[in-house]
């Protein structure tokens, strides 16, 4: 198989677009992709930002200017796009360049100019190389799998036919017919009488090529999208979130892109699924499958110990060694690691430094860069290469790192934010304006509606990781403690999406809860939670200002934004808030008392209970309750789900029960805790 090429055109870009329609002048016009301005008239052209739209098609040629515009994500999807044989053309300005990144990016060129044969590096004039032209190849409809593909589509079958309760998971490096090889496996199955394989991953987009495969496969299935239909048995996509909340039956689930998916919602699915595959791409501008396999590995290990593995080698669309991959990997640092554990087992806080880094010095010492973006990737399954290039390019952003023997084991990414002009604040807060960036002062303005956010000065985290092998050992405690101790600001303050574990351990650090965002997050089902540490006075005055109004509207957004909230989230959340004590009235007394003690009917006593429970949820005394009984307080009276909702999640056998479990808690709150009454 050929090699695929990469030249880099270093020169104007008049000469540049010159230069690329001389080297691809014998290549088929239709098959040559342009990200450049004035591509040739019956290729393919799209800007970086729509480069997406084109994974999941091949090319003999793409052509990247990277002068105006240089998006790593784009680059790095549109490798894998190019066929054997085939060649990358970048645009790189020839003078200095101020960014980092490029920096960088340039001398990762210069390194695989002096390694590789087919790696040209060509400064305007200079002689233009001669390029091995694609191999033409007859259209076939003909599927010829590689010995890589058949094990995999062998392994996925035995998911099926094998004992249950032993799931594969799938791994490889783009191009190696992975979701290919999904999708073979899917029709392969239906053709042997299966009835329904239910896939599922972060968007419909991404598995495209799993039903495109699956539909050749599948003489006379009738398609659309996300679904493949024939003599009544289906393939079918579901989104992750409607998978883990409706009762779907299926032959097998299979689950792509496994490592953009939060590793709570894949134990659900687990769970849920005795016959299911987890894929996942290894080194990806869209993520990384190897913080997947940490997080995962460790749930598979408790709830499936006879779960299988099976990694695919072989590349399918160019040959193994391919320089323009390993160019992709190392210019994008795709495959950038963090410290092996081995290094740094012995690590503890006392033994740490910690220190605000100087990004330069990471350009100059790739070995630290590495272990940095290694570690980020490693802990945020959604960490691209456009991470990296705003980390190195951005002057607002901060990079802390705590070291063990000159490694690094934990890291803090901080951005700058606020010092909003007065008219700018009051269009934002009016909800006329919007900015890029800024999200606290933003989000404090708009949603929290305080007035004053936009003139403070703000440090928000937007990224924390700690070393898996150093967690659980203070090490990210005192990281965060160090930056809050030396910040220059009103305010530190962080915005993530919100488990019970991640607000607990910011809790333990003293930043409050200020508000949760109503909508869920498309992919992880979360909300995303704001909290706040104040530094300065008035930074202080804000945040508790911003507090006391979270805490004023939290009984009533639990009624209706909130309704499907985990209610353990809620509990500790309300443990936090010092609501109010409600002063009850004569009649909402007896009516609470004739509902604990008696019979009254709940409807007619749910007002007064839910006025009573405001106060309560947030006592430490409620914490005496069972978590079951907790749970029963949330569900019925704060947030009024539906009684089948709380009878399945609870374990009740319906209406009846859950009445009588909650008389029994109203008694015993009331010995805990009696109501004052209004005389």
């Amino acid at each position: 198989m050929n090699q695929r090429q990469c030249v880099i055109l270093q020169g104007g870009k008049d000469w540049c677009k010159t230069a690329s329609e001389t080297l691809l002048a014998d290549y088929d016009i239709s098959q040559v992709l342009w990200l450049a301005h004035n591509a040739p008239e019956k290729s393919v052209s799209s800007s970086q930002k729509k480069a997406q739209s084109q994974l999941g098609k091949e090319f003999d040629a793409v052509v990247f200017d990277a002068i105006d515009e240089f998006n790593p994500d784009s680059l790095g999807a549109l490798v894998g796009t190019i066929k054997q044989s085939g060649v990358l053309i970048i645009y790189v300005d020839v003078h200095s360049h101020t960014s980092l990144s490029m920096q960088r990016f340039k001398h990762v060129i210069s390194k695989f100019e002096n390694e590789y044969d087919h790696f040209h590096v060509i400064e305007q004039d200079q002689n233009l190389p001669t390029l091995t032209l694609p191999n033409i190849n007859p259209t076939t409809n003909e599927v010829i799998l590689t010995d890589d593909q058949k094990n995999a589509v062998a392994a996925i079958s035995k998911v099926v036919h094998g004992h249950r309760r032993r799931p594969l998971v799938l791994s490889a490096d783009r191009g190696r017919g992975k979701s290919a090889s999904l999708g073979i496996a899917a029709a392969q199955l239906l053709n042997e009488g299966k009835q329904t394989i239910l896939v599922t991953a972060p968007s419909l987009a991404t598995v495209d090529t799993v039903f495109e495969h699956a539909s050749r496969l599948l003489a006379g299935a009738d398609t659309s999208a996300g679904l493949i239909s024939v003599n009544g048995a289906e393939i079918r996509f579901v989104a992750p979130d409607v998978l883990i909340e409706l009762d779907l039956k299926a032959d097998l689930v299979l689950v792509d892109e496994a490592a953009a998916i939060p590793a709570s919602m894949l134990e659900k699915l687990l769970q849920k699924y005795s016959r299911i595959v987890f894929s996942t791409t290894l080194h990806g501008y869209e993520g990384t499958g190897r913080g997947f396999a940490v997080r995962f590995q460790k749930i598979l290990n408790d709830k499936t110990p006879g779960w299988h593995h099976y990694q695919m080698e072989t590349p399918i669309r160019w040959s193994k060694n391919d320089a323009l991959e390993a160019f992709s990997f190392e210019s994008l640092l795709l495959n950038a690691s963090p410290v092996d554990d081995d290094l740094i087992s012995d690590a503890s806080a006392d033994q740490c430094q910690f220190e605000c880094i100087d990004r330069q010095s990471l350009v100059n010492h790739e070995h630290d860069l590495r272990e940095l973006f290694g570690l980020m990737v490693l802990a945020h399954y959604r960490t691209r290469p456009s991470d990296l290039q705003m980390m190195l390019d951005r002057d607002d952003v901060s990079v802390y790192v705590i070291r063990y023997q000159g490694h690094i084991v934990a890291s803090a990414w901080l951005v700058k934010e606020g010092k909003l002009d007065d008219g700018l604040s009051a269009n934002i807060h009016a909800g006329t304006r919007r900015l890029k960036g800024h999200l606290l002062p933003q989000s404090l303005l708009a949603h929290v509606g305080m007035t004053t956010a936009g003139s403070l000065n703000y440090q928000r985290i937007i990224r924390i990781a700690v070393h898996p092998a150093v967690q659980q050992r203070g090490i990210g405690r005192q990281l965060l403690t160090k930056i809050v101790d030396q910040a220059e600001c009103d305010i530190v303050g962080t915005s993530f999406a919100v488990s019970n574990h991640l607000l607990t351990f910011w809790l333990s650090l003293s930043f409050k809860p200020v508000r949760l965002g109503l909508h869920q997050d498309d992919v992880s089902g979360s909300h995303a939670l704001m909290m706040l540490n104040p530094i300065s006075s008035v930074g202080k005055e804000l945040c508790n200002a911003a507090l006391q109004r979270f805490q004023q509207q939290w009984p009533h957004l639990l009624r209706h934004e909130f309704k499907q909230l985990d209610a353990q989230l809620v509990i500790t959340l309300s443990q936090t808030m010092t609501q109010n004590e409600v002063i009850l009235s004569q009649w909402e007394q007896q009516d609470i008392e004739a509902f604990a003690y008696a019979q009254r009917g709940f409807e007619f006593s749910q007002f007064s209970l839910w006025l009573w429970l405001q106060t309560n949820i947030s006592q430490p005394e409620f914490k005496q309750l069972t978590v079951q009984q907790q749970q029963l307080c949330v569900m019925l009276i704060m947030q009024q789900c539906d009684w089948a909702d709380i009878a399945k999640q609870l374990g009740f056998t319906g209406k009846s029960q859950c009445i009588i479990a909650l008389r029994e808690v109203m008694a015993l709150l009331l010995r805990i805790n009696k109501p004052h009454v209004e005389k």
